[in-house]
């Protein structure tokens, strides 16, 4: 039996149950739900997720589960075939952290450094909380790096901590 992947993205109102209804239909199918991001945005579930099955399970999900997201759960889907991802274990893999006072530009500017050095973001996760008392705006951002050599390693560290500098933000790269 051959595994085909398809990559599934849907988005609409949040609710609760939604992501036990969204894995439901996945389950119908007989598919496996393999990698997923979720998250709440303002009042909006966005999802996205690896599903992998045979042949014909995967097609139920494009065909049926999409028709089913859509009409029973209010969903916006997008259905998309793909391929398994090949590991690359000569990688450096990388967590990094970047925390301060929100402006305009900030993940720009980090990934403007990282895609200079062809580096690759595996997962960016990015957030506005607001400090205590004052109520500033503060961002924080975490992000999944896959970093080519040791060399790489050591001149985007050393970029990311000036930009921070410059910034007046906290950056980090730590082992994930």
């Amino acid at each position: 039996m051959s595994k085909h992947y398809l990559v599934l993205t849907a988005v609409g109102p949040d609710r609760p149950g939604l992501v036990k209804d969204v894995s439901q239909v996945v389950l119908d199918a007989n598919c496996n739900l393999e990698d997923s991001r979720m998250a709440v945005l303002a009042g909006e579930f966005a999802i996205i997720v690896l599903l992998s099955g045979d042949g014909e399970a995967v097609g139920r999900i494009s065909d049926a589960g999409k028709a089913q997201l859509e009409s029973e759960l209010g969903l916006y889907v997008s259905i998309r075939p793909t391929a398994a991802r090949n590991a690359r274990p000569e990688l450096l893999l990388r967590r990094l952290e970047v925390n301060g006072a929100d402006r305009v530009g900030i993940v720009h500017q980090v990934t403007d450094a990282l895609a200079r050095r062809e580096i690759n973001v595996a997962s960016l996760e990015s957030r506005l909380t607001h400090a205590p008392f004052t109520g500033m705006p503060m961002f924080h951002l975490v992000a999944e790096l896959e970093i080519p050599n040791e060399d790489t390693l050591r001149a985007v560290t050393a970029e990311l901590d000036k930009l921070c500098e410059d910034l007046d933000l906290t950056c980090g790269l730590e082992l994930p």
